[in-house]
C-alpha cells in the first residue's frame, strides 16, 4: 500500500506499509491569534483525521504547527513522535523551541533521514542563508517500488534547494509519483494596504494579480520538478471576525482553478477519506464544484490580543516599548536601503473603519514612532530621501501583545490584523522581515 489522504489545507496523512505519516495537521480556532479558520469546518477531529504513526510538522507558522490540534489527537490515539527538519548548527531551528516550549520536547525527533523497512523518509530545510529560515519539504518513498512523494509546504522557489531535491531523487531513483505543492498565497497584500471601502477595483485588480503569481510559481516548480500528478494544496483558510470583510480581496484562489492550466493536477473532495493510490496512479474521488463562501464569518471567540490585554496601554507606555524594541530589531536587520516605518495606533476596533475611509488616513495624523530599518543607520534619525514610507495601523492593545511577546509580527501579517499604507506601494521583504523582531522579548 502507498495512498496519499487529503484531510486540510496543507493537512494529508501518507500511508505506506510500514507506517502512516501525519503531515501537519491544523484544525484548531487559534490559527494566526485567532483571526484563521477553516472552511469547511471539522468538529469531530479525531475521528476525521483517523489513526496514525508519527506527525511531521514542516514549519512554525500556526496553520501547520497547531499545539491545540495536537492536544486533541495524541488525547485519542495516545503521543506519537514528532518529526520536523535539523536545521544543523548555526541556525535557529524555531520550530524545535516552539514544540519544547508547548510541553511536546520528549516526543520530538530532529532528524533529516529516516527508515522504517522499505519507507524512506527525508526532510530537506529550505536554506537561503536569512535569519527568517523556517520552511522545509519532505519526500516519503519505497525503496522497493522506487516512487516517491515530494510534499514541499510552504516553500518558495530557492534554486539550491530545488536542486537538493533532485539530487536526493536521484540517488534515491525514485520518480516523483505525487508532488504536493501550494498553488495561491495567504499574506496581507493586496487586502491590507488599499481602502475594502473606497478602492474595491483596485483591490480585485491586485488581488488577481496575486492570484496568478501564485500560479506562476507553482507552475515553474513543476516545470523544475518533474512528477507524474500534482496535489494543489496549503494555504486554504477564511478570515474570521471583524477582519471577515477582507476575504474577497485575499487573492486566494480554489485550486480547482489549477486545472485550467495543468491536466494533471489532482483535486481531492473534502470528507477526509478521498486518497491518492501513488502504486495504480489514481484518485479515490475529486472535487468538482467551487466554493461559495459566507460574506462574513462570525469567530466564537474574540481575537487574542483583545482577550489577552485586560487594559488600554497609553501611547506613552507604548511608545517606550517600541524604542526598545526598535534597538533589538535593528541588530538583526537585513534591509540596505531607507525604509521607513510610521506606526499609529487607534483604541477602539470600529475605528478601523476610520481608515478604511481614507485613501491616505495617515495625512494629519502624529504617529507614535516613525523609524527606518535599514541596518548601518540610528533607526530613530529618519533623514534624507526614503524608497518606502510604510504607514502602520494597529489596535492599541494589538501593538502592546506583539511587543511584549504575547503575540507574533508574522501572526498579524497573515492575520491580516493591521492596515499599511505604503508610499510607493513597492514590496521589500527585508523590510517586512525586520516586524519579525519587534518585540522587548
Amino acid at each position: 500500500m502507498f495512498k496519499v489522504f487529503y484531510k486540510y489545507s496543507a493537512c494529508i496523512k501518507i500511508c505506506t506499509n510500514d507506517l502512516r505519516i501525519l503531515c501537519d495537521p491544523w484544525f484548531g480556532g487559534n490559527a494566526y491569534d485567532g483571526t484563521w479558520t477553516q472552511y469547511p469546518y471539522t468538529k469531530d477531529v479525531a475521528n476525521f483525521v483517523g489513526r496514525f504513526d508519527m506527525i511531521y510538522i514542516s514549519h512554525i507558522h500556526p496553520d501547520h504547527y497547531c499545539p491545540e490540534t495536537l492536544r486533541v489527537l495524541f488525547k485519542s490515539y495516545g503521543e506519537k513522535k514528532i518529526i520536523i527538519a535539523d536545521w544543523g548548527e548555526g541556525k535557529t531551528n524555531y520550530l524545535s523551541r516552539k514544540i519544547t516550549s508547548d510541553g511536546f520536547g520528549h516526543l520530538l525527533v530532529v532528524k533529516n533521514n529516516t527508515i522504517f523497512n522499505d519507507t524512506e523518509i527525508n526532510i530537506i530545510p529550505n536554506i537561503t542563508n536569512s535569519v527568517s529560515d523556517i520552511d522545509s519539504a519532505i519526500i516519503v518513498s519505497s525503496k522497493s517500488k522506487r516512487k516517491g512523494v515530494l510534499n514541499i509546504n510552504d516553500c518558495i522557489y530557492n534554486k539550491s534547494h530545488f536542486q537538493q531535491i533532485l539530487e536526493l531523487k536521484h540517488k534515491l531513483k525514485i520518480e516523483f509519483t505525487l508532488f504536493c505543492l501550494g498553488y495561491t498565497g495567504a499574506g496581507p497584500y493586496p487586502q491590507t494596504y488599499h481602502s475594502p471601502e473606497i478602492e474595491r477595483e483596485i483591490l480585485f485588480k491586485k488581488s488577481n494579480e496575486k492570484k496568478n503569481s501564485f500560479f506562476d510559481r507553482y507552475k515553474k516548480a513543476v516545470k523544475e520538478i518533474p512528477s507524474i500528478k500534482r496535489l494543489p494544496f496549503a494555504g486554504k483558510y477564511l478570515l474570521q471576525g471583524d477582519l471577515s470583510v477582507l476575504n474577497k480581496f485575499r487573492g486566494v484562489a480554489d485550486a480547482l482553478e489549477v486545472k485550467e492550466f495543468d491536466k494533471d493536477a489532482v483535486i481531492l473532495d473534502d470528507g477526509g477519506d478521498a486518497f491518492f493510490d501513488i502504486e495504480n496512479k489514481y484518485a479515490s474521488r475529486e472535487r468538482t464544484e467551487f466554493y461559495e463562501y459566507p460574506e462574513t464569518i462570525k469567530s466564537k471567540s474574540d481575537y487574542l490580543w483583545r482577550t489577552a490585554i485586560s487594559f488600554t496601554p497609553t501611547q506613552s507606555l507604548l511608545k517606550r516599548l517600541l524604542l526598545q524594541s526598535i534597538k533589538r530589531a535593528h541588530a538583526k536587520s537585513e534591509c540596505t536601503s531607507n525604509c521607513i516605518y510610521s506606526i499609529y495606533t487607534y483604541d477602539d476596533p470600529k475605528n478601523i473603519k476610520v481608515i478604511w475611509s481614507s485613501i491616505k488616513p495617515y495625512e494629519g495624523k502624529t504617529p507614535i514612532i516613525t523609524f527606518n530599518c535599514r541596518k548601518d543607520s540610528n533607526p530613530l534619525k529618519v533623514t534624507g530621501e526614503c524608497r518606502i514610507h510604510a504607514h502602520l495601523f494597529i489596535e492599541s492593545k494589538a501593538l502592546f501583545a506583539v511587543l511584549t511577546g504575547i503575540t507574533h509580527w508574522n501572526n498579524y501579517e497573515v492575520g491580516s490584523v493591521f492596515q499599511v499604507r505604503r508610499v510607493p506601494d513597492e514590496y521589500d521583504g527585508k523590510m517586512q522581515s525586520y516586524l519579525n523582531f519587534l518585540s522587548v522579548v
